[in-house]
C-alpha cells in the first residue's frame, strides 16, 4: 500500500501547477495500481478537502 499525502492529493486533483501536477498524475496512474493501490489517510482527505475549498 502507497500512501498519498495531501501535496500530491490536491495536485492531482486540482492540476494548477504544470510540475506539480505532471508528477503526481505519474506518480499516482503509475505507482499506484491493484497490486500495490495508494493509500488516502482520513487526516489527508480533510486537508485536501480544506484546501480545495479554499481554492474555490
Amino acid at each position: 500500500m502507497i500512501g498519498i499525502d495531501t501535496n500530491v492529493l490536491v495536485r492531482y486533483i486540482a492540476q494548477d501547477d504544470a510540475a506539480q501536477s505532471a508528477r503526481a498524475t505519474a506518480f499516482i496512474e503509475k505507482e499506484c495500481s491493484m497490486t500495490a493501490p495508494g493509500f488516502v489517510g482520513l487526516v489527508v482527505l480533510a486537508k485536501a478537502g480544506m484546501t480545495l475549498l479554499k481554492q474555490a
